[in-house]
């Protein structure tokens, strides 16, 4: 390239190099232009962009600034002055800017759609919308405007026109990775993780390395339980972008659920490094110190220290009145819970309630219309109390077993007439039962704006949400107030911690006698079991003991609990029973989500095999995913059902009591650790109930060893198990409770 003279030069001869990306080059033609033009304003302007691609936000402010001091009435100068705010979070400057820009020119686009993303990084999603809007009435082909709106609509819970706006970026923009990855996301949060993985696999075609379409792909992953999967894609989406503070906050997550508890809190941390000011980054880090194993009763300890501490920062530190924080923070309750605080084995009491008042303060901040008390309804004679049942697992899980159903098809229609609210996806044949026993079962209502619409006009006396802490939209609606009366139960066998939540209502014979310290709601006892239990009618599958790959001369033990409701300090019991009894097995059911938890549990289990001078691979057979009949066969093929200690069976021991399968129990000091015990006891067959881990063993020796007495237990339980079933005394109690609640109310 031959010599040319300054003076010939102008913008025009570097704007094709600034473009490809050739900063340097087009940087030294803007400087020859400038040093025989020092006033040329446009030169000032292009090499104060190129400063703000480079990052060096401060040369950039002072390039664009002079420009603007010689020619005040380009409006692209004052816009891209205004990313050069926005870029530093400086709003207030940034706004100011775009406003400029479009006073001078009120159909500049660029301008409009910037203005609206600095009114949404505010948090006014409802502002950000209508800018967006003028935007796209500006250019109506501009692809990343539809992009933006469809993200604002989705922080307005209103998904399915944010589809509509994804599809219709990408409609305009064939190649836009972000549209599509925007789409995938909007797919998920509407339960198809389906045809999420299908639209990310489209982008991964042609864009292997895209960081966000790489995340997504391991959240739906996640989302469909194979959590090993997901880890994968998270890792590679820190490879293409190692900063990228989501990546590390699911990845973290992910490493959790696969009980790599010491890799996950690294992530944690790095995901707080990138993003200082991310609510869920903290949260994540704060509620990722509690483990799903533990490897002793000392680090349960350390644990719960670190997340007490933890918690009580962000609950100082945690700045509603700011705008931006109040946005984060409405994305964040229900979304990262303490759910298995609860399998510690200790009195959550005083943590659920640090939880839960901080989930309150954000919700009463968000949505301050919904978070007073509610007045109650009137009520005339003759005509029946309105309940409200929330729930996100109207089909065939364990909450809907006990104690939805029960309640639902019993209550007396008469003096109660039922709304069933549903936010979950999943539907099967019992979520059509349910459908058929309320008055209104209301289905996909919308955002939690419309959800609390939606519950306060049927003016409900009461609403029971029977978990709390399980599903994130229920989580929402617990820290408000949506009905006069509010109630839990034990549907996730803890408390709330809520302080909007008013009772809890459990089980009089699974309560101990100090049981109301472990509540910060009202304990109510309802009679027996507190609830109407109907054995479900599941044929079994047509296979033996070799199917599971277990040995058919053994004595076979069933220890099918979660594998995180198995506490260290009582792995004993499994190599003491093996060296009192001989020839047997322990099946336990591997975790769901990730083969790698059950690996970590199964190497705790062999540390305590050997220090009895045993093999744990002579016993311990860990079985995959069982599908209903194969879970009825395996209670029907085994002799022997072990309780876990300190969470007790509930679902589990009813299903094994179908079988008539003798049940080893030991009762804890909570609710949660007595559920069998307040079945045996329902049936008048507490013979193989422990006091101590000493007995324990004991009586799974006697079972295991004594065939005779193993078919007493057996018959027994065949005889008694009725009374376990059908309960109308609970009815019959939720029903006094309610009404005199409502009567009470003041």
């Amino acid at each position: 390239m031959g010599y040319m003279d300054s003076n010939s030069l102008s913008v025009n001869d570097a704007l094709p190099l600034h473009l490809g990306g050739k900063l340097d080059e087009a940087e030294a033609i803007y400087r020859r232009i400038l040093s025989a033009e020092p006033g040329n304003s446009e030169a000032l302007h292009l090499l104060g962009v190129i400063a703000y691609q480079r990052q060096q936000y401060v040369l950039a402010e002072d390039l664009i600034g002079r420009a603007i001091s010689i020619n005040k009435r380009v409006s692209e100068y004052r816009n891209n002055l205004g990313n050069v705010y926005l870029a530093q979070k400086l709003l207030d400057k940034a706004e100011e800017c775009y406003r400029k820009a479009l006073k001078l020119n009120p159909k500049y686009a660029d301008a409009q759609n910037n203005l609206a993303t600095v009114v949404r990084d505010r948090g006014k999603f409802q502002e950000s919308a209508v800018e967006y809007r003028k935007a796209l009435r500006l250019d109506p082909t501009r692809a990343e405007i539809h992009n933006n709106l469809g993200m604002v609509m989705e922080g307005l819970r209103r998904t399915d026109e944010a589809i509509d706006l994804y599809r219709e970026a990408i409609r305009l923009k064939p190649d836009f990775w972000d549209a599509y990855s925007n789409l995938a996301a909007a797919m998920m949060r509407k339960g198809r993780p389906i045809e999420a993985l299908a639209i990310c696999s489209k982008v991964l075609e042609q864009n292997p390395s895209h960081a966000k379409t790489l995340l997504n792909t391991g959240d739906a992953y996640a989302q469909l339980g194979q959590i090993d999967k997901g880890a994968v894609c998270y890792r590679k989406a820190l490879l293409s972008q190692p900063d990228f503070c989501e990546a590390h906050l699911n990845l973290a997550h992910a490493l959790r659920e696969e009980g790599e508890k010491e890799q996950a809190v690294l992530h944690f941390r790095q995901a707080v490094k990138q993003h200082p000011t991310s609510l869920a980054a903290r949260l994540g880090e704060c509620i990722g110190q509690i483990p799903l194993l533990h490897d002793s009763v000392e680090e349960i300890a350390e644990t719960r220290q670190r997340y007490e501490s933890s918690l009580e920062k962000l609950s100082q530190e945690i700045d509603l009145s700011n705008p931006r924080t109040l946005n984060q923070a409405a994305h964040l309750v229900g979304n990262c819970q303490p759910f298995y605080l609860a399998y510690q084995g200790e009195n959550d009491r005083r943590l659920q309630s640090m939880y839960g008042n901080l989930m309150v303060r954000i919700q009463s901040a968000c949505f301050p219309s919904w978070s007073k008390k509610r007045p109650m309804p009137p009520h005339n004679p003759g005509e029946p109390l309105r309940i409200g049942i929330l729930s996100g697992f109207y089909y065939l899980h364990s909450n809907w077993k006990i104690p939805i159903k029960g309640w639902a098809e019993n209550l007396n229609r008469d003096e109660f007439q039922l709304f069933g609210y549903y936010p979950g996806y999943k539907v099967d044949q019992e979520t059509e039962v349910a459908r058929r026993n309320f008055f209104q079962f209301v289905e996909n209502a919308g955002t939690t704006e419309q959800w609390c619409d939606r519950i306060c006009r049927d003016r409900l006396h009461a609403l029971i949400i029977p978990e709390v802490g399980m599903h994130p939209l229920t989580v929402r609606m617990a820290s408000l107030r949506l009905a006069p009366i509010q109630c839990t139960s034990w549907g996730h066998p803890d408390t709330s911690g809520f302080p909007t939540i008013d009772y809890y209502l459990s089980s009089d014979l699974m309560e101990p006698a100090d049981a109301q310290d472990h509540y910060t709601e009202k304990l109510v006892r309802l009679p027996n079991l507190s609830i109407y239990y109907e054995p479900l009618d599941i044929e079994p599958a047509p296979v033996d003991r070799s199917h599971f790959g277990l040995r058919e001369g053994s004595v076979l033990f069933i220890c099918t609990q979660s594998l995180f409701k198995y506490l260290p300090q009582f792995d004993e019991v499994f190599p003491r029973i093996a060296a009192e009894v001989g020839e047997c097995q322990f099946a336990f059911l591997n975790y769901p989500k990730s083969k790698r938890l059950g690996e970590k549990f199964v190497g705790r289990l062999e540390s305590a095999f050997a220090r009895f001078g045993l093999r744990c691979s002579d016993y311990v057979k860990l079985l995959p995913h069982l599908t209903p009949p194969e879970y009825r066969t395996l209670n029907q093929v085994a002799d022997v059902f072990l309780d876990s200690i300190g969470w007790s069976g509930c679902n589990s021991t009813m299903e094994a009591l179908a079988c008539d399968l003798p049940i080893v129990t030991m009762p804890g000091r909570l609710m949660r650790g007595r559920h069998t015990h307040a079945i045996l006891q329902m049936m008048g067959c507490n013979e193989t109930e422990a006091r101590d881990l000493d007995e324990y063993v004991a009586i799974a020796k006697k079972l295991g060893t004594d065939a005779e007495y193993r078919k007493h237990i057996s018959q027994k339980i065949s005889t008694v198990k009725q009374l376990a079933y059908h309960d109308n005394a609970c009815i019959r109690g939720l029903e006094e409770f309610l009404k005199n609640a409502v009567s009470l109310f003041s």
